[in-house]
């Protein structure tokens, strides 16, 4: 896996643990790679607690990445496959966008990060 994650773009690929972390794009936390059975799944998390209804809204247009809530974060996962790849770098982003965009409907306008 840490060989197609290089192979498809992914940057910062390390494995620690049994857990390959990289990054879809350098300013975005790590994602995770984790080997469960012949699977890898991927998960990437951001510093919000999504809504249900936001979890329920992203999850119907991305039922092969579905949302939910992990360790307090908002965590989206794929079963990865090296066809895949391409799109969970694209997903990784849009849930990003969306993330970042919940957060700046919940702020007050004069409110810092």
């Amino acid at each position: 896996m840490e060989h197609l994650l290089r192979a498809a773009g992914f940057t910062g690929v390390e494995a620690v643990g049994g857990v390959i972390y990289a990054r879809s794009d350098p300013t975005f936390p790590e994602f995770t790679a984790t080997q469960i059975g012949a699977i890898w799944l991927l998960a990437q998390t951001w510093p919000l607690r999504a809504t249900p209804a936001q979890i329920a809204d992203w999850t119907a247009q991305h039922p092969d990445a579905p949302m939910d809530i992990s360790q307090g974060e908002t965590r989206i996962t794929l079963r990865a496959t090296p066809e895949n790849l391409a799109l969970w770098a694209e997903l990784t982003r849009a849930m990003v966008a969306h993330c970042v965009a919940w957060r700046r409907e919940t702020r007050q306008r004069d409110e810092g990060m």
